[in-house]
């Protein structure tokens, strides 16, 4: 009920083909729908760039449970992570596919207790779990994060940001024509 009010979730693109991404991007995320699979992945780039739309479409387009924890909230706190994140990925999911755990805003999460936490998880559950990291800053994660994801940058390319910005106006006047707002 509450996302028909809010037009950011309400409009929220809910596959990769309605996300406006540069090229390269897209086909990455098209590559992990074919294959049915997703790895542990860390999304980095400039805040506003689709991340964490990217990451929940994918889990949707694949069918498989996620849990969402916001990195600048409830990520700080080891107890947070460790009860919420650890509860989710250690029961068995309902369906063959692994669960998915995306950790959003991940470079606001401790460095100093909890992002080492997140490390044994990540090989703890590796059988039934995947871990899915977003940030602006890639650099405040730990190596040893970096080594278990496959990091995708999402920096747009000089040459299809005209593309991209088209994308996006045309996307922002179908909502306005839907809504019947003058503009």
């Amino acid at each position: 009920m509450r996302d028909e009010f809010i037009w950011v979730e309400k409009y929220r693109p809910k596959t990769i083909d309605e996300c406006i991404l540069p090229e390269s991007t897209k086909k990455t995320f098209k590559e992990f729908l074919k294959k049915g699979e997703i790895p542990n992945l860390l999304l980095a780039g400039p805040p506003g760039i689709s991340k964490t739309t990217v990451a929940k479409a994918l889990c949707a387009e694949l069918g498989v449970d996620c849990y969402v924890i916001n990195g600048s909230d409830e990520g700080r706190f080891l107890d947070t992570v460790r009860n919420q994140a650890k509860n989710f990925a250690s029961t068995v999911s309902l369906s063959d596919a692994p669960k998915v755990v995306i950790l959003d805003e991940a470079d606001y999460i401790s460095a100093d207790s909890v992002q080492p936490a997140l490390r044994n998880f990540i090989e703890e559950f590796s059988a039934n779990c995947r871990f899915i990291f977003t940030c602006n800053y890639k650099n405040k994660l730990i190596a040893p994060l970096h080594s278990r994801c496959g990091v995708v940058d999402f920096t747009i390319p000089k040459s299809e940001k005209a593309s991209l910005a088209h994308q996006f106006f045309q996307r922002a006047i179908s909502i306005l024509q839907e809504n019947k707002i003058k503009y």
